[in-house]
């Protein structure tokens, strides 16, 4: 990140008195927003179910020619291969397992919010989506180690919690000071950042996508709120779920390991742990490093299946 970007805000700028006119590319206006497909769509709403059956998934991915041949592809990667080739989306999600193929499904249908787009966009916005998904892999795993809510939630939350910058990249594909703000490490005061610079947000940008793909308010929430969990009411659990595997993974891409990261000093570890036993506490420390591990590992297999 520039030393401009650190820069604090001027006092006789703020951002409620800045123009306007710095919204040059319509991020205020959602309906020029890129959408998730109908099969996307469906799929994200699939993330708290339990009735979901094999037969259902594959009745959606046979719908869809993109995601089908992706399905088989990861069925028949070398990581999952049986004794024979499968040629049948059937017997792929059997193969990969149902929510392992709901996972790449939604993974799948973020990359082609960008993928008709120049090079230069594509390059960046496949770096946003590493991270997203490295979010979304430890979020599950986190959900399913603590018992914390429903672990395909917490993937679709994790997934798409900066589907805003997503949107943003693809609409600024030529603006400079977008790019650089859009392209830097995240921080507490992106947010901020992005308002002075851009005149939104990535979480209310990416709210607005997730209210008008008719997206579940849980995920739309997780959007909005994930710089700030202790500021959601109705779903503070996933979003600080979400909130703190971002703070997690953020590090271990910074530093490639997970030594010295000290997750009480995580501001928004005390949202997530609030009411936690001693024991609980301790349990989910000691899980957390084979947690990262697992997620690292998911995270490279399912970039390599998205192509």
């Amino acid at each position: 990140m520039s030393v401009l970007l650190l820069r604090a805000p001027r006092t006789e700028r703020p951002f409620q008195a800045a123009p306007r006119k710095i919204v040059v590319t319509g991020l205020d206006r959602p309906d020029t927003y890129p959408t998730l497909s109908d099969t996307t769509v469906r799929v994200m709403g699939m993330a708290a179910r339990d009735d979901v059956s094999v037969a259902e998934v594959a009745g959606i991915v046979r719908c869809d020619a993109v995601l089908a041949a992706g399905v088989l592809r990861a069925a028949n990667s070398c990581a999952l291969r049986g004794g024979r080739a499968i040629e049948d989306v059937h017997q792929a999600v059997l193969r990969m397992g149902l929510h392992e193929c709901c996972n790449l499904l939604r993974t799948m249908g973020v990359k082609n919010v960008y993928n008709r787009c120049s090079a230069a966009v594509q390059e960046r916005c496949d770096a946003i989506l590493k991270h997203s998904l490295f979010v979304a892999r430890l979020a599950a795993g986190i959900s399913k180690d603590a018992g914390i809510g429903h672990p395909g939630s917490a993937f679709t939350a994790g997934l798409l919690h900066d589907i805003g910058r997503l949107v943003a990249c693809v609409k600024c594909p030529d603006d400079a000071t977008a790019v650089s703000v859009l392209t830097a490490d995240e921080s507490e005061d992106t947010p901020r950042l992005e308002r002075e610079h851009l005149g939104s947000d990535h979480c209310s940008i990416g709210h607005a996508f997730a209210v008008r793909n008719k997206l579940p308010e849980t995920i739309a929430r997780a959007i909005l709120h994930h710089h700030r969990p202790a500021g959601e009411t109705a779903h503070r659990e996933l979003v600080a779920l979400v909130a703190v595997a971002e703070r997690l993974a953020a590090h271990v891409q910074r530093k490639h390991n997970i030594v010295g990261y000290n997750l009480v000093a995580c501001p928004h570890f005390p949202v997530l742990a609030h009411g936690w036993t001693p024991v609980r506490a301790a349990a989910f420390h000691k899980a957390l490093p084979g947690t990262v591990v697992q997620a690292i590992r998911d995270t490279r297999a399912m970039l390599k299946s998205c192509g």
